[in-house]
């Protein structure tokens, strides 16, 4: 039996958020934790986001990494680690690709 949830995105961001430095977390082990299918998921995500699966969870660790960037003094490497990311030119090119400017661009900020 698929538990009832009153607010589907806040579930599955809060489980997001537990598994930020398991970078082998993905929609399927999403999916697993929310008790759902894939499809089911998927469906859910595209309607109330408009993000696959995987960009849903790609945008939560880059939100994160992007406050580490500008709240704390943790090196590239270290945030990309911090967030699920093991390659750190693999982070800088999915960050700059969601934000339009490089990781290394929040230190100038919040300086």
């Amino acid at each position: 039996m698929k538990p009832l949830y009153h607010d589907f995105l806040t579930v599955a961001r809060n489980i997001v958020e537990s598994k930020f430095d398991d970078e082998s977390f993905g929609c399927p082990a999403l999916c697993e934790a929310l008790k759902m299918s894939r499809s089911h998921v998927h469906r859910k995500l595209v309607e109330e986001t408009s993000y696959s699966c995987s960009e849903f969870i790609q945008k939560i660790r880059l939100e994160k990494a992007k406050e580490l960037l500008i709240n704390t003094n943790h090196s590239i490497y270290e945030v990309a680690f911090k967030v699920g990311y093991s390659d750190a030119n693999y982070f800088s090119r999915s960050f700059s690709k969601i934000y339009g400017f490089p990781p290394s661009h929040c230190r100038q900020i919040s300086a």
